[in-house]
């Protein structure tokens, strides 16, 4: 592309451009075709050499500012990049979707709500949250812009891992009136209040021994934290004092069981719970102000100290929350990295391709379809590597032709990628 002023205007050229944001099928994206069509229209001129008034340059210089040349985004909440490949973007850590354009790092899912909602109507919503909780479900019918404690109300809402993390971290008591010697068990301080007409408060005063009664409806209680073997309900449930990789003493005022779940201790309280829920899916504990990661302290509690330190904690169901000991086991970074691999859904690892053999009647010839560029490069004995330049047309080959399959998504729309207010916080 080049750009010359004259006394008429600004000369764009416009062959180069199209040619960079070219698709599988050699023709430019919709949005981008329908764009250029609409301003040669305009100016009664061929779209691969038109003269723009300054004004019309203006306006191209202001939407190019925030728009990617050649990236386009879809409803669907998939990608193209300027060579044409489609796809969803690779998977962050925290599970949100995510593609590098011009060096600089954009979730999939801002990248959608930024081109097809604009921006935020109100400065303060401008999270973009995911009515299902999928993280990984970028369509445009899914996401909508809410504030932060919007956005955390309804996290904890509908997201049932943390409605269950939260019962099980419920502070089970003992309860009596003052002089009897039988105890109640009630599941919560808070059911415990509820009940007696104590306020929590004072039930937690004298679960951590800062008072020795409380007082309710004109009744005197005695309170204290339930033990932990009332607390689990698990009969092959095994405690040990916690340990951490790499660490050769044990951690204070900790307890770890072979199920994956933790016991703080503190003065009389023994609190027992799965952890803190992180957005990265694992559970954590904090000690000495300390973060320390469940399935670390599990493995180093029941199966020893790793045999190398640089040996990470791998899950066997790749189930980041299953912190029982027998889901657990030391692995290197390489194999961490390869089991991880192995277990994504084979339509996420590969890209759809199809293959022709060149030769003979050109009207005859047959379209073979690929799952990914390894199976392609399986059959037809062509480097994988090479097949994904031969679909982008940046090389050639004499005995295939080869092409990215297409998919067909109904409703889908296209439309060129919206920078401005894409990465603020990047949530």
């Amino acid at each position: 592309m080049w750009l010359k002023m004259s006394g008429v205007g600004l000369v764009l050229r416009l062959d180069l451009l199209q040619r960079s944001i070219v698709s599988k099928h050699g023709l430019a994206h919709p949005a981008t075709r329908e764009r250029m069509i609409c301003i040669a229209a305009r100016t009664r001129q061929p779209a691969c050499h038109m003269v723009l008034s300054p004004k019309m340059w203006y306006g191209c210089v202001l939407e190019a500012r925030f728009v990617s040349g050649g990236w386009q985004v879809s409803s669907h909440g998939r990608v193209s990049n300027a060579s044409g490949t489609i796809h969803c973007g690779t998977v962050h850590s925290e599970g949100y979707r995510r593609v590098y354009i011009d060096g600089q790092s954009y979730f999939v899912h801002r990248l959608v709500a930024s081109t097809f909602l604009g921006q935020p109507p109100d400065p303060s919503r401008w999270q973009v949250n995911h009515l299902d909780q999928n993280r990984e479900n970028n369509r445009l019918s899914n996401l909508e812009y809410v504030s932060p404690s919007e956005n955390q109300k309804h996290s904890w809402a509908t997201n049932l891992a943390r409605q269950s993390g939260a019962a099980k971290q419920s502070q089970a008591v003992l309860w009596r009136p003052l002089g009897e010697e039988a105890w109640t068990l009630c599941a919560s301080q808070h059911k415990a209040g509820r009940v007696l007409g104590v306020p929590q408060a004072a039930i937690s005063r004298c679960c951590r021994g800062l008072a020795r009664k409380s007082r309710g409806n004109g009744v005197w209680y005695e309170f204290k934290q339930a033990p932990i073997i009332e607390q689990s309900g698990v009969p092959s449930e095994i405690w040990k004092p916690a340990r951490y990789p790499n660490e050769p003493g044990l951690i204070p005022n900790l307890l770890v069981s072979n199920h994956g779940r933790v016991s703080q201790t503190s003065r009389c309280i023994e609190h027992v719970c799965r952890g803190t829920y992180l957005s990265s899916g694992y559970y954590s504990v904090k000690r000495a102000g300390r973060t320390l990661l469940v399935h670390r302290a599990v493995a180093a509690t029941f199966l020893g100290q790793p045999e190398n330190p640089d040996f990470q904690v791998h899950h066997k169901d790749s189930d980041r929350g299953n912190n029982h000991v027998q889901n657990l086991e030391y692995v290197t970074a390489s194999q961490n990295v390869k089991y991880s691999w192995q277990r994504r859904p084979a339509k996420i690892s590969g890209i759809a391709v199809r293959a022709c053999l060149m030769g003979g009647d050109a009207s005859a010839r047959c379209w073979l379809q690929f799952e990914s560029l390894a199976a392609a490069a399986a059959h037809t004995g062509v480097n994988a590597q090479k097949i994904s330049r031969v679909c982008k047309g940046l090389r050639r080959d004499a005995s295939w032709q080869f092409e990215f399959a297409e998919e067909h998504h109904e409703g889908e729309d296209w439309r060129p990628v919206v920078l401005e207010g894409a990465r603020r916080s990047q949530t």
